[in-house]
């Protein structure tokens, strides 16, 4: 286990930080989700029967400070292609975000899907949202595919990006953090 420091205090003895996938279908996480959610986006993205949805059959992981839940990732496997994991959303709580744990939290999902046997990882960010695009290419090493136009009825214009598992590795040591479904 790693101890995290949002500032570097002498003071401050930290947080013990983990990744962690939820295995089995845990009802109790679903205000705590639904809570990141609203906290994280401008319209609720899931109900509590997508949530539970997605636990069952999807994949979440979540990033835990102590044991606050900081963060939560939602995956799924595409139809058309089950050698390819999507990644449906990703959120952190306010005061936490700008500290490097989305990052974190994303290496720990990434490392995950490619010890579970994934090819490739594809995701769509906003056009506009262009510091997640940096990220997701130049640290990651996603790779634009495509334009989606209007894909959630919304106005607004996504970027498909898609990552190759065989040209990914982890930047920096994850091995502190559970690997161990919850």
């Amino acid at each position: 286990m790693e101890r995290y420091h949002l500032t570097r205090s002498l003071n401050s003895e930290g947080f013990e930080l983990t990744i962690a996938e939820v295995a089995d279908h845990d009802p109790s996480l679903i205000p705590v989700l639904s809570e990141l959610d609203l906290l994280s986006y401008a319209e609720p993205t899931f109900s509590r029967y997508t949530l539970g949805g997605l636990m069952r059959f999807g994949r979440i992981y979540v990033i835990r400070a102590d044991e606050l839940v900081i963060g939560v990732c939602h995956t799924f496997r595409s139809f058309s292609d089950p050698d390819e994991m999507v990644i449906f959303n990703m959120a952190l709580r306010p005061g936490w975000r700008g500290h490097g744990l989305g990052s974190r939290l994303l290496e720990g999902v990434l490392e995950r899907m490619k010890a579970g046997g994934a090819k490739r990882v594809s995701l769509a960010v906003a056009s506009n949202n262009r510091r997640a695009i940096a990220v997701y290419q130049s640290r990651f090493g996603f790779r634009h595919q495509d334009i989606l136009q209007n894909e959630f009825n919304n106005g607004q214009p996504y970027h498909l990006l898609r990552l190759e598992m065989a040209d990914w590795a982890p930047t920096r040591d994850t091995a502190h953090t559970s690997s161990q479904p919850e």
